[in-house]
């Protein structure tokens, strides 16, 4: 009966009874431990003196103090050591947290791990524990109890205080103050979430200490130290700004956000550098995501208006086209019905008969498919005949246009044979990494692995960066649209290939569709970097950018040099050179590679431009020497100022132009890009077409020949397009040449539809100046069109 009246007596004694079973091991010292049990009040502090002769036992009874979720409690002791440190255990009615004061950190820098004397945790509410299942209306107990193995007495402070604002509401704002520690975490859950399908978590701080942000499952117990964080969930390093998209359907229940600094600033700086002051104000945020409906928004307007943009280029392209055939076959007409008139006047049995000879010769030339160029200069004579014309004073296109069309055109076809072929090897092998990636970010939960704009990258199914992978659809769209123009033309210049032969630049369609390709090789490629875009994978979004600009070149040099132009097994043989030298700076940028690398970029520009100033005859072998000599002996004969006057001022002083710029991108690159070698390469190779298309468009001026309005208009519109690209690109919003957590200070909330960032924006404006600048090259010698090859020079 005394029993039944005093139910609270039985339960406290029960809790001593568990007490002094888990400390056993206590027991066992030749000193008898003496537990001292103390009913607690939440909220009051208590400071207390012991060693290893009494243990102090706390209880709190979480029915009396209205406890509706976590607790926070803290415990400090300056005179604990680590020799005999003061051991704390917290038992809930589910489950038990333990440590010891000093708390031991360690760091990687210091030989012997950091001391703190001033600890705090949160406890985990005790319906997350699932271990157990225990009736609800009984009461609930958070035993706290304080122990040491020091003969000396050491004096502690406690506190446990009652966490009423534990969970978190969309548009809330949170500032606490953390260290290694005392970590804090909060929870979340989506009740109340109706449009937005996820929830966007924003870390801020000023403080420059390392920190681990997480997002972890709504179970106990809680990983909130150091060491142990990394157990579950989402997690990433943040110095200054974080951030977390979190999916709804990832956490249906809800959510915990958890974060405590690190020991050490290594896993944000990368260097040994070390903040002695390890605590971090933070400013915490969870705001909406954006919804479905936002989701089909921002994705059909970007695709609606790039296919509008390819519809309206489309019909306009083919109404030009009919417009131009319906004028060719009238001249045609004119000039038949002007040639009959002028026959029936001056009838010439001669003319007509060499006519036929020609019409005759010219057809059996075409028919005959097995023709090779190797054939046609088979004889020593012709060799001879061909350093003759190209070391004359004055080239003419038609004296480097000798060799079949026929067979030329098969070479320049065999560019997008190459191409393709490059494409499908390189690309399988891509897919396959980047998706690993994109797997092992989803089962460790580090998202370190992937450099995303965390406060603009929204997750679709199984993508985390949906819009960044998507926005590269441009690319893809308008290379169809440019291999589409380029059929157009190339089916109108073969139906009127009999009236314009002989005039006009030779076109060699191949190294266009190789263009038109790799412009959506260029997005297949950079939407697979994007799926999680790191240090190690980010020459897959620069590869075929380097096709494109060594396309270019090339094909601006084959416009005046049909006969000599680079073939395409030599072409991408220097972009296999090309990549393996990026992949190397990437992996090992060491100072005697950026040595070599500097040594072969200067020769290289030597050497292209001796080929570009003496039209391809400039052979660097034994005989070199000796040609030079007899040169300047043959000038010094006629005169000393013959020996420092140029046969090509104009072009030299392009070329000495751009081996400046180049020499300069040298000094720059050494001093600035030592991190970042694939950038740089790029850097090198959009800097040399730039400077070879300037040197086109001049010299093409100097001879007198002009730009029509379409060729002009679209020069105009490239230079727009890569002007309000370049902003955006150098405007970053992630850099994977630094690490994780400092990239991150680089991102940047949506700007366009809430959906699409910086860089998104880039993909588009970059996408259409690559297609106006094919577009500049495609058309920039219509003007030559009626003009006979031995009226179009050579430079």
């Amino acid at each position: 009966m005394h029993c039944a009246r005093h139910p609270e007596l039985l339960k406290i004694a029960f809790a001593v009874f568990i007490v002094i079973i888990t400390v056993g091991s206590s027991q066992a010292e030749t000193t008898l431990l003496t537990p001292i049990i103390i009913p607690a009040n939440y909220s009051y502090p208590y400071t207390y003196s012991l060693n290893k002769s009494i243990e102090y036992v706390f209880l709190y009874s979480e029915n009396t103090a209205n406890v509706e979720s976590a607790a926070r409690i803290v415990v400090q002791s300056e005179d604990a050591k680590p020799t005999y440190p003061l051991i704390v255990v917290v038992r809930q009615k589910k489950g038990i947290l333990s440590w010891q004061i000093p708390l031991e950190v360690d760091n990687k820098y210091l030989e012997n791990p950091v001391l703190y004397s001033n600890t705090s945790r949160t406890l985990c509410p005790a319906k997350y524990y699932k271990t157990i299942n225990f009736d609800d209306s009984d009461d609930q107990y958070v035993t706290v109890s304080i122990s040491t193995a020091s003969s000396k007495n050491i004096t502690f402070n406690l506190n446990l205080t009652p966490v009423n604002n534990f969970y978190m509401r969309s548009e809330q704002t949170r500032q606490f103050s953390i260290t290694p520690s005392q970590p804090v975490y909060y929870g979340y859950d989506f009740k109340g979430l109706t449009d937005s399908s996820s929830v966007l978590i924003t870390v801020k701080s000023e403080d420059p200490a390392c920190m681990t942000f997480s997002i972890q499952n709504t179970s106990c117990p809680v990983f909130d130290l150091e060491r142990s964080i990394q157990y579950a969930g989402y997690y990433q390093t943040v110095s200054n700004q974080g951030g977390i998209t979190v999916p709804a359907k990832a956490y249906p229940k809800g959510f915990f956000i958890v974060l405590v600094v690190n020991a050490d600033d290594f896993e944000c700086s990368g260097n040994s550098s070390i903040h002695y002051i390890r605590e971090k104000r933070v400013n915490i945020t969870i705001s909406n995501s954006i919804t479905i409906q936002d989701y089909i928004v921002a994705s059909f307007s970007a695709l609606s208006m790039i296919l509008t943009f390819c519809f309206a280029y489309i019909i306009g392209a083919i109404c030009c086209k009919i417009h131009r055939t319906r004028k060719l076959q009238e001249q045609s007409i004119q000039d038949e019905f002007g040639r009959f008139q002028q026959n029936s006047i001056e009838p010439d049995a001669h003319t007509s008969g060499f006519q036929e000879i020609g019409e005759a010769v010219e057809i059996s030339l075409d028919d005959d498919s097995s023709l090779d160029e190797d054939d046609i200069d088979l004889m020593e004579d012709a060799y001879c005949d061909k350093d003759v014309v190209r070391t004359k004073l004055v080239l003419s296109v038609c004296d480097l246009a000798r060799k079949e069309p026929k067979i030329l055109r098969k070479k320049s076809r065999l560019y997008i044979y190459y191409l393709i072929t490059v494409a499908i090897f390189y690309t399988a092998p891509v897919v396959q990494l980047v998706v690993t990636y994109q797997n092992m970010l989803h089962v460790t939960g580090n998202q370190d692995l992937c450099y995303y704009n965390f406060l603009c990258s929204h997750p679709f199914y199984a993508l985390s960066d949906f819009n960044h992978v998507f926005s590269n659809l441009g690319y893809v769209l308008l290379g169809l649209l440019f291999i589409f123009i380029v059929c157009m033309r190339e089916r109108f210049s073969e139906h009127s290939h009999r009236i314009d032969r002989g005039f006009g630049i030779p076109q060699h369609y191949g190294l266009y569709y190789a263009m038109g390709f790799a412009l959506m090789m260029e997005g297949v490629l950079s939407g697979s970097y994007h799926l999680c875009p790191n240090h190690s994978n980010f020459q897959f979004d620069t590869s075929f950018m380097y096709v494109i600009a060594v396309l270019c070149m090339v094909k601006i040099y084959q416009n005046r040099h049909p006969d000599i132009n680079a073939q395409a097994p030599v072409t991408f043989g220097v972009l296999a050179v090309t990549i393996l030298l990026a992949l190397v700076g990437v992996l090992d940028g060491e100072l005697y590679f950026w040595i070599f690398f500097t040594i072969i970029h200067l020769s290289t520009c030597l050497w292209l431009s001796s080929q570009i100033y003496y039209m391809g005859r400039w052979k660097f072998n034994g005989g070199v020497f000796r040609r030079m000599i007899m040169t300047m002996r043959h000038d010094a004969r006629s005169g000393i100022i013959y020996l420092f006057r140029p046969l090509y001022w104009r072009r030299l002083l392009l070329l000495v132009m751009g081996n400046f710029c180049n020499l300069g991108l040298a000094v720059y690159g050494n001093m600035h890009h030592r991190q970042d070698f694939a950038t740089y390469l790029l850097m090198i190779l959009m800097s040399n077409l730039i400077l070879y298309t300037f040197f086109y468009i001049v010299m093409k001026l100097c001879h007198g020949e002009k730009i029509l309005l379409q060729p002009l208009l679209y020069i105009v519109l490239s230079f727009v397009a890569w002007g309000g690209a370049l902003y955006f690109f150098i405007n970053k919003t992630i850099s994977w040449a630094l690490t994780p957590a400092q990239s991150r200070t680089h991102n940047r909330p949506c700007t366009l539809l809430n959906f699409y960032d910086y860089h998104d924006i880039w993909h588009f404006l970059s996408a259409l100046a690559m297609f106006f600048s094919f577009m500049v090259l495609l058309t920039l010698d219509d003007d030559l069109d009626d003009a006979h090859r031995s009226l179009i020079s050579v430079f």
